[in-house]
Formats: structure tokens, sequence, C-alpha cells
């Protein structure tokens, strides 16, 4: 069979894949629905094992070939013959997802979320940037071939989608999603040229003013009484949410700025003058590390207290490097303690005293 498809001409080849075609569509019109479903379940379950007998280079392999295939046949299609792929395509899609359960659905967004994360990790900068230049140009096409009517449309389903997804986020999430946005508008303005960031100006005010062209005249006064409280909460008071004992959140409106009380001021100094005291800026030498810090922070332990003594004398090494060193004897031993002992008892009877 492979020989003869190698000889075959393209016409022959062609031909042959017609009737292929064919048959498989007579085939499939004298199936009864369960005879369908349960062809595609054998279908699903052969593709299933296929691939998972592959390795990572023939998966790719596949991959590229199925990319070339499609390409070719996309490539020899009439736009009305794309037309009619593409809205199969969405026909079939939509049935599907009509017939899918809430789980399965939740199932296939995270596989498609793993999927585009996947992707996206694998893609060089170059790749990444040339893919969103696509998707611009997609959406903006896209959007030129709407009318009036389904660009309103669309953007009325957005807001429900956003709305939705917002009503179902916890404030922790909505915080979180505000700072994302944050981050990735400040990102967005700090990579942006001269010429960008001008044209993303140009175009904010024109949406603000076709936004505003299409507000009814109550919604326009709501707009600017709405936006003329929010200057007077900027500049003469800041709100502050006090819980109160019965857990009843209230508004306090705070002036500020607020020039600071004499109470105030007086405690500031004592604190002041108390850290900057000689008393509190007192320093002293370390007799374990030898290093210099605060007074406040030293603390004074007799040496029979002190664990792992025998390593508080002088290094054998360092006697025979530096000569005429007296050599140190062993702080470990009985004699040494009481000494120590008596010492520190005569300094605390003379301090006593």
């Amino acid at each position: 069979m492979s020989i003869n498809r190698a000889q075959a001409i393209p016409e022959e080849v062609e031909r042959q894949r017609v009737l292929a075609r064919q048959r498989s569509a007579t085939r499939r019109a004298t199936l009864t629905p369960e005879q369908a479903e349960q062809q595609r379940t054998v279908a699903r379950e052969r593709s299933a094992s296929r691939r998972a007998s592959l390795t990572t280079h023939e998966i790719e392999r596949q991959r590229a070939l199925t990319r070339e295939r499609n390409a070719t046949t996309r490539a020899s299609l009439t736009p009305e013959q794309a037309d009619q792929q593409r809205t199969l395509v969405r026909e079939r899609s939509v049935s599907r997802r009509a017939s899918l359960t809430s789980q399965e659905i939740e199932q296939q967004r995270a596989l498609n979320r793993e999927r585009n994360a996947a992707t996206r990790a694998s893609l060089t900068p170059e790749q990444a940037e040339q893919q969103r230049t696509l998707v611009r140009e997609r959406s903006a096409s896209r959007r030129a071939s709407l009318t009036s009517q389904e660009i309103e449309l669309q953007r009325a389903l957005t807001r429900e989608r956003n709305a939705t997804t917002r009503a179902s986020l916890t404030p922790e999430q909505a915080e979180q999603q505000r700072i994302l946005a944050s981050m990735r508008t400040m990102a967005t303005r700090a990579t942006a040229s001269p010429k960008i960031a001008e044209e993303q100006r140009v175009l904010t005010r024109k949406r603000i003013a076709t936004r505003r062209a299409a507000y009814t005249p109550e919604e326009a006064e709501q707009q600017r009484e709405a936006a003329r409280r929010r200057s007077l909460l900027k500049k003469t008071s800041k709100s502050k949410q006090i819980v109160t004992k019965t857990g009843v959140c209230k508004t306090i409106e705070v002036e500020w700025p607020k020039p600071a009380d004499t109470e105030c001021k007086t405690n500031c100094l004592k604190k002041f003058i108390q850290q900057m005291s000689m008393g509190s800026l007192a320093e002293g030498i370390c007799g374990i590390c030898n290093i210099r810090c605060y007074q406040r922070d030293l603390r004074r332990v007799p040496l029979n207290k002190i664990p792992s003594i025998e390593l508080l004398k002088t290094p054998e090494d360092l006697c025979s490097v530096i000569p005429c060193i007296q050599r140190t004897q062993n702080l470990h031993s009985n004699e040494k303690h009481n000494i120590n002992n008596d010492v520190d008892l005569a300094m605390v009877e003379g301090e006593a005293g």
C-alpha cells in the first residue's frame, strides 16, 4: 500500500482521499447515535493509547506534521470554504460545551489554562511578542468587522462576565487583583515609549469622550456628583473605618493635615532625650568576641557560669607564631575558678561598702 501511494501521482492521491471521505461520510450517515458515540469513544481510546506510547520527540514531530497539514489545507481553501470551516468549528464547540456538565467545563478551563501557561513558558521573548502582535491584529480585525449592535453586545457580555467574576471573589482576592492590575499598568507604562504613551493617552481620551457622549443626562449628573465627592474626599479628609465593640463599622471624617498637640510634642522630646543620653549611648567591649557595642546590650556573667570555658584560652598556634608571648594557663582549673570567685566576691563587697 505504501509503495502504491509513493508511486501515485498527486491527482490520484487526491482522488483517493475524496473517495475515502465519501466512504466515511456514507458510513457515518448509516450509523445510529449510539453507534456513532461508540465509534467516537473507540477513536478517542485509540488516540489516547497511541499518544501514551509515543516519545517526546515523536509527539513533537506529530504536532509539526499536523501544523503543516493544517496550514496546507487552509492555504488551499477559498474564503467561502474557510468561513464555512470556521462556522462548523464554532458549531461543534457550542454543541460540545452545551453537553458538558459544570465539573467538566471547569476541568476543561483548568486544562486550557495549563496548556496556555506551558506554551507561554516555552516561548522565547521574540515569539511571545509575535504572539501578542498576532492576537492584537486578530482582535482589531474582528472588531473592525463587527457592527455597532454587535460591539455593544460584546461590551455588555464582557461587563456581565467581569461583574460575575468580581462578585465571586473574596475581599483578599479582589485586593490581590487590584494590586496585580496596578503592577501591570505600571509595568506597561514604564516600558512604553513616549510615542506609544501618547497614543495610549489619546485612545483613553477618545474612550472617555465616547462613554460620556453615551450617558443620559441623569447618568452624566450622577458621574459629576461622584467625581466631586471623590475630589473633596481626597483634598479635605480621609476616611477611616473603625470597628466598634458591637461589630458595627463607622466612618469618621478626620481633618488632614492636622497640627500635632503639645502633649505629643512633649512625649517625642522626652523619648529623644532619653534615647540620646550618655547612659543610653555608653559603649563597652565584649570580653568574648572583642566587639564594641552598647552597654545596655552587655551583661556580666561569672566565669564559673560560662559554658565551654576551656575555649577561653590562647591558641597553641598563636604562641608559636608570635615570639615572647606568655602562655596563658588553663582557665578550666579549679584553682583559677576559686581565684576568680574570690575576686568577684571582693568586688561585690567593695561596691556594697
